[in-house]
């Protein structure tokens, strides 16, 4: 490990260039970037991009079909090293802004998107900036991938991280960190099960018994995913939308349940997949069609993602704060390069709170922090 007069002059080069990352991740914000305009997303693709090659950093765009582009940049070897991984959309519709403009001040900025996860971007390209003034040296290559449609699924992406994360030798994924800074060492993995139900209608005064009910199954299907449920092993299955009827005197003949369910491992995943997909309705006059998928599998410890997490919270020792160890329930990117066998640390932007939410912010003070940990972890060997 580096040692900390290392780390106290990389954090030093970054401190001085504090007012330079705040800029940046003001340019980043105010550059609106929903998952649903991929002419925005093109916008700030298209800006960093350039930013970048201004400063030295080799960098492009990448465009995927539907959601905009992305950027890739690259320093060093192309195979070997390290992906960095964030994503350039946001949850928040154009025109948010108008209401919640940028604001820093104090210790605090605040803007739709800059927690999760404009300051990522903002340090990656602080860093990467650094390396190409000589400032930061990397042991091994590295790219950066930043991609259009994290929020939404990575669809669009999914094909493109997995081939830039299978050429280098770890990731690190730039989401914001958790609670108290911490760093992200497990996320539960996501499922969908989107159920059709098709009854026969009567009138429900007169004949309801001629009637027969995709409601009332789709109720059942409901029951049956909370029963499926181990709160225990943190396992998650929530019926979350359900659309059926189309008078209010008729036995409804269509229905429609969609059940979100998340956990910890892929064994729970496929038993929760399995479970509700081997729905039967109670009435055989019912006809059911149940598709489950696996939005992204877990993210689950490994030895050598947790190797990874201790070289990075022995950095952070050296550049003087702790990086504990989070669990969380989101997913992000990272879980797909993690079950891809490629170890991942998540969570490696800077500390704050309220992504997805009005009260989102990040600290001011822990980006220079935040900037010299991800040098640090670029001067190492591979993990």
């Amino acid at each position: 490990m580096t040692g900390s007069p290392r780390a106290s002059e990389l954090l030093a080069h970054f401190a001085s260039r504090h007012e330079q990352v705040v800029a940046d991740l003001e340019a980043l914000v105010v550059r609106e970037s929903p998952s649903s305009d991929a002419a925005a997303v093109t916008a700030l693709a298209d800006w960093i991009a350039g930013t970048l090659a201004r400063r030295g950093v080799p960098a492009e765009r990448a465009a995927f079909e539907g959601r905009g582009d992305g950027v890739v940049a690259r320093l060093g070897p192309g195979t070997g090293g390290t992906l960095l991984l964030a994503h350039l959309d946001t949850v928040w519709p154009l025109g948010t802004l108008a209401s919640r403009p940028f604001h820093a001040a104090g210790s605090l900025a605040t803007g739709p998107g800059v927690f999760d996860m404009k300051a990522g971007i903002a340090i990656a390209m602080a860093v990467l900036s650094a390396a190409a003034e000589g400032i930061v040296v990397p042991a091994r290559g590295v790219t950066l991938l930043l991609t259009p449609d994290e929020e939404v699924g990575s669809d669009a992406t999914r094909a493109r991280i997995l081939e830039e994360a299978r050429r280098r030798a770890r990731v690190l994924v730039l989401e914001p960190s958790g609670d108290g800074g911490a760093a992200k060492v497990a996320r539960k993995g996501t499922g969908l099960a989107v159920a059709r139900f098709r009854g026969v209608p009567a009138h429900a005064g007169l004949e309801p018994e001629k009637g027969a009910s995709a409601l009332l199954e789709a109720a059942r299907l409901a029951l049956l995913s909370d029963a499926v449920a181990d709160r225990e092993a943190g396992t998650t299955v929530v019926p979350t939308i359900v659309a059926s009827g189309s008078a209010k005197n008729v036995v409804p003949a269509e229905a429609e349940l969609t059940v979100d369910f998340r956990f910890w491992t892929a064994a729970e995943g496929e038993r929760v997949r399995a479970a509700l997909g081997a729905f039967s309705p109670l009435d055989a006059r019912v006809g059911v069609n149940v598709e489950t998928a696996i939005s992204r599998p877990p993210m689950e410890p490994t030895p050598e993602s947790l190797e990874l997490y201790r070289t990075a919270r022995a950095a952070a020792a050296a550049l003087g704060f702790g990086l504990a160890a989070a669990r969380v329930g989101g997913a992000s990117d990272g879980n797909l390069t993690s079950a891809a066998g490629i170890p991942t640390l998540d969570g490696l932007g800077p500390r704050g709170g309220g992504a997805h939410a009005k009260s989102e912010h990040v600290e001011l003070d822990d980006l220079p922090r935040r900037a010299a940990l991800l040098a640090l972890l670029l001067e190492e060997a591979e993990a």
